[in-house]
Order: structure tokens, then C-alpha cells, then sequence
């Protein structure tokens, strides 16, 4: 039996990072406004809830949690690894249904592209934290 050694703060960093990025990334002078343009939103259509917040910040924990799991498992204990994890997620479990979804319902491709390089820097963010924590001997 594998013993999994997930480090709480490793992962929740790492998931309030990948949010972080988010609030960056699409921020009006970085890429808010070429993703509203792509999208055909205007901005006073943009839900001002908190709900979206929260949900995205929930939502980036719970893969932060799942990434290390699979770190775990995998027994990844090198920067290399990590990055390696991140670039394999994202290439098979982020981009390809986002852009299949986009096939079948007309999402324009350049928010595609928007969307999933934010995923892809998520899980950059994630490898990230964890090489630091590596680095520290923590993990």
C-alpha cells in the first residue's frame, strides 16, 4: 500500500494561486477585454456576483487537491515532474474538452484559446508551489 503524503499547504497554495491568476488573467488591460470582444459580451453583462469568485476559488482547491494526489502516487519528487504533471493534465483532461465543447456549440476558438491557456497557467501554478515546497524539503 502507498503511503500519500499530501501536503496541505502545498496544495491549497496552490490552489489559491491558479485563483489569483485567474483574477489576473482576465482583468480588463490583460485579457478581460479580448475574451468579452471574443465572446460578444458587453460589460455591463458580466454577473457582478460573488458566486463565480467563489465557485472558481472551490473549484481550483479541489484540483490543487487532485494534482497532488496524482504528485503523491506517482511519486513525483522532482521539478521536472511536476511540470511534466502539469503539461499532461492540461493536455488531456483541460484543453481537449473545452476545445471539442467549442466544436459543437460555436464558442468562438480565440476564447478557447484565452480559457485554456488560463488552465494551463493553473496548472503551471500548481507545479510552482510544489517545486518551491520541493525545494524547501517539505515535500
Amino acid at each position: 500500500m502507498i503511503d500519500f503524503d499530501i501536503h496541505f499547504g502545498a496544495f491549497f497554495l496552490s490552489g489559491i494561486f491558479a485563483f489569483i491568476l485567474g483574477v489576473i488573467w482576465y482583468h480588463p488591460k490583460v485579457m478581460g477585454e479580448k475574451w468579452m470582444a471574443a465572446r460578444g459580451v458587453k460589460k455591463d453583462k458580466i454577473d457582478q456576483s460573488a458566486l463565480p469568485f467563489v465557485a472558481s476559488l472551490f473549484l481550483w482547491l479541489l484540483s490543487a487537491c487532485f494534482y497532488a494526489f496524482l504528485a503523491s502516487f506517482l511519486e513525483i519528487n522532482t521539478a521536472s515532474g511536476y511540470f511534466a504533471l502539469s503539461c499532461l493534465l492540461w493536455v488531456a483532461f483541460a484543453m481537449p474538452p473545452a476545445l471539442m465543447g467549442a466544436l459543437y456549440t460555436g464558442y468562438p476558438f480565440e476564447a478557447v484559446a484565452i480559457d485554456t491557456s488560463y488552465q494551463l497557467g493553473g496548472y503551471y501554478m500548481f507545479a510552482a508551489v510544489h517545486i518551491i515546497f520541493l525545494q524547501m524539503g517539505v515535500l
